[in-house]
């Protein structure tokens, strides 16, 4: 589901709605480390929470249309994700590894559809192109792989603050290659985001 409405928000171009979600979900995390896990909770990281809970509702006040519907999914289907890896204990490899199985059914399918209906661009005419699409693979596995690795070893809270590099660059690249648009409201609810991400890296210090 995460890959999934990740690949929708690039074709779309919603990138910073998608980055929205990924700033979120580090401290979703944090809150899902200490219902499960009872990870440590303290006030600068309370704080946090309520910052980001805040900059949702401020969004469905100002209009239910200009809510990240894009960045909720992703926020909350990576911390879940998260979640259900740290909770079940399975070495990182054979947990990637049944999850592609789980995922291989559904991946058949789509190459199917993909070759029948003329989209296939892995082709011998196009030897870069067949580069491009092979490296997707390692390219997501890896990262997944070190992601689930770190969560394993340090828990949700610690390997949340390093992955605000991935949705700071989202962000980035959305706003300043891609041109995408960026209201004022959404302005005012990055601007509670990126309040609660400072106080929750200070909760570190």
């Amino acid at each position: 589901m995460n890959w999934a409405v990740w690949i929708y928000a690039i074709a779309t171009n919603r990138i910073i709605d998608a980055s929205f979600g990924y700033f979120m979900m580090p401290i979703l995390s944090v809150m899902l480390g200490y219902i499960f896990f009872k990870e440590q909770l303290n006030n600068k990281r309370i704080l946090s929470i309520i910052l980001v809970i805040i900059s949702i509702l401020y969004l469905v006040l100002i209009s239910i249309k200009s809510l990240p519907w894009v960045g909720i999914i992703v926020a909350l289907s990576w911390g879940f994700y998260n979640l259900i890896r740290k909770k079940i204990n399975i070495d990182t490899d054979i947990g990637l590894l049944i999850e592609s199985l789980y995922i291989l059914p559904f991946a058949v399918i789509a190459f199917y559809l993909i070759t029948i209906n003329g989209n296939n661009d892995f082709k011998l005419s196009d030897p870069p192109m067949m580069l491009f699409i092979f490296l997707a693979g390692p390219m997501t596995v890896i990262p997944l792989f070190l992601y689930v690795r770190g969560v394993e070893l340090c828990g949700l809270g610690p390997t949340g603050m390093i992955f605000y590099i991935t949705p700071t660059l989202q962000f980035l690249l959305g706003y300043f290659y891609y041109d995408e648009p960026f209201s004022l409201a959404k302005l005012v609810s990055f601007i509670f985001i990126w309040i609660a991400v400072i106080i929750y890296l200070k909760g570190f210090v």
